[in-house]
């Protein structure tokens, strides 16, 4: 919901140049994300909700992203590995948990991907290839500012050093106009932003270098950070190492080195940079999902049948787990899982259920029969790996979405607290309320705050609390009026107060 904020506000008239959430600058992301959900949104408002609308930009730049990806992939190791390439990246465990989000870390994704493809070509067609690398270390800059030039510009820069036949004059001389299309572009926006908001790239350029310097706070937390690695980059780590180990003798190749390098930068800037979080962990999928379309391809016999088994177990096992779950939801089997889910949303109402059903039994059909049919290839592993995540998070989402709409639905709340707070909603102050908060209000009910601080004699205080903490509150504010949404350690509470 944070993420719409940004849209909410162009839709409303709003600037272009900068994001901003109920009236107030938004230094979180860069705007390339907002501008694709602002356009879609505006194409078809007429047929969608606006939130439908705007969110088909992650739908856009996943489709990029893959798709680049895989043309990478082509570029580098022929055409046989185009088709794994897209289907690694489908099945990544990362990629599928935000896949459905508006995030405009995937605009990212989608200029690394570009990047890499570019790159991919240089020995042979150069000028494209510095035009396509220099395109995508912009769009990723315009998705991420400087994270996303760490994230594109080394890679570039170091590409002759990995490919020998990349240093030609013309080569370089392409590689420089890339580098300069990139420094066009981004100079384009920040001067936009210099002359719409005197003063405002100077706060950009400070949050972003605090955000991108290096620090050592995730080492802490290593086995958390390893923890989260291991199942965000699942399933393409392991054959990303296997194609390492394999072609060890190579390794100074621009087939394995480039991938390489990419993929060992992405892991060391999310290791000490950013917060430990698992959207900040996008950036490593590019170029692992090149080492392993390099690798899968070469996998022995038994080690490529023993990933597409595994892959096909352990789907049709959380297949399995989903219908315990939504059983435990609507019948209250097996009690103590009932009773667990009971717990996170104890007010859901639970409506008809049959047509969702008889929609999940045929994707479960489906996941236990169409692996059984795909081709014995090198490939099929990775195909129903992709088939299979494919499928149960239809069926996840099929059989739950109306209880995961229940317990984080703000629109409900909002038309409340809107009703309550009557012509008083002019000046609200906020306590602890965040982003996502801030923006679905503004986008359900045109509720708007300011900070508490704020040199505002406002007659009424909003507060937000997590997991059933609460802070207190000077005297002279009474409270009129709660909410709490959802339950157990995720509740999430509201509270109006009217200052005496």
């Amino acid at each position: 919901m944070t993420h719409l904020g940004p849209i909410h506000a162009i839709l409303q008239g709003g600037s272009w140049l900068l994001p901003e959430i109920a009236g107030e600058i938004y230094r979180g992301a860069s705007p390339l994300y907002y501008w694709a959900g602002a356009l879609l949104a505006q194409l078809l408002g007429w047929l969608l909700p606006v939130h439908d609308a705007a969110r088909l930009a992650t739908t856009l730049f996943c489709a990029a992203t893959l798709y680049w990806t895989g043309l990478a992939a082509r570029r580098l190791y022929g055409e046989a590995s185009f088709a794994p390439a897209i289907l690694l990246g489908m099945g990544s465990l990362g990629l599928v948990v935000h896949a459905h989000e508006t995030q405009p870390q995937l605009a990212q994704l989608a200029g690394m991907a570009l990047c890499f493809a570019g790159l991919g070509e240089l020995s042979e067609h150069p000028r494209r290839a510095g035009i396509q690398a220099g395109l995508g270390a912009a769009l990723a800059f315009l998705a991420s500012g400087l994270s996303g030039l760490a994230f594109t510009i080394p890679v570039i820069v170091l590409t002759p050093l990995l490919c020998a036949r990349c240093r030609s004059r013309t080569a370089l001389g392409s590689i420089a106009l890339g580098l300069g299309l990139t420094a066009l572009i981004s100079a384009l926006w920040l001067s936009a932003v210099a002359h719409h908001a005197p003063g405002e790239v100077t706060l950009w350029w400070q949050e972003e270098l605090a955000s991108t310097l290096p620090h050592a706070s995730h080492f802490s937390e290593i086995g958390k950070l390893l923890q989260l690695f291991g199942w965000f980059a699942w399933p393409l780590w392991p054959i990303a190492g296997w194609a390492v180990w394999r072609n060890r003798q190579a390794i100074a190749s621009p087939q394995l080195a480039l991938p390489l390098t990419g993929s060992v930068l992405a892991i060391f800037l999310v290791a000490t940079t950013g917060g430990l979080r698992t959207a900040g962990l996008l950036p490593v999928l590019p170029p692992l999902c090149l080492l392993a379309a390099f690798g899968v391809s070469s996998l022995r016999r038994g080690a490529a049948n023993a990933f597409d088994w595994f892959g096909v177990m352990t789907f049709i096992f959380f297949g399995i787990v989903v219908w315990l779950g939504w059983s435990a939801l609507h019948f209250g089997w097996p009690p103590g899982l009932a009773r667990q889910v009971a717990r996170m949303a104890p007010d859901f109402q639970h409506g008809a259920w049959l047509a969702g059903a008889l929609i999940g039994l045929t994707l479960s059909l489906m996941l236990v029969i169409l692996p059984l049919a795909t081709q014995h290839s090198v490939q099929r592993g990775a195909t129903n790996w992709a088939l299979g995540m494919t499928l149960l998070w239809c069926l996840a989402v099929t059989l739950w979405q109306p209880w995961f709409a229940h317990t984080k639905n703000y629109q409900p709340l909002a038309a409340e607290l809107r009703q309550v707070i009557g012509p008083e909603a002019d000046c609200i102050k906020r306590r602890n309320l965040g982003d996502t908060q801030r923006a679905a209000l503004d986008y359900f009910a045109s509720i708007r705050t300011v900070r508490y601080d704020a040199a505002k004699d406002c007659k009424l205080l909003l507060t937000y609390n997590v997991g059933g903490s609460t802070r207190s509150v000077p005297s002279e504010w009474q409270p009129v009026w709660e909410r709490r949404l959802g339950g157990g350690r995720k509740a999430e509470t509201f509270k109006l107060y009217r200052r005496d």
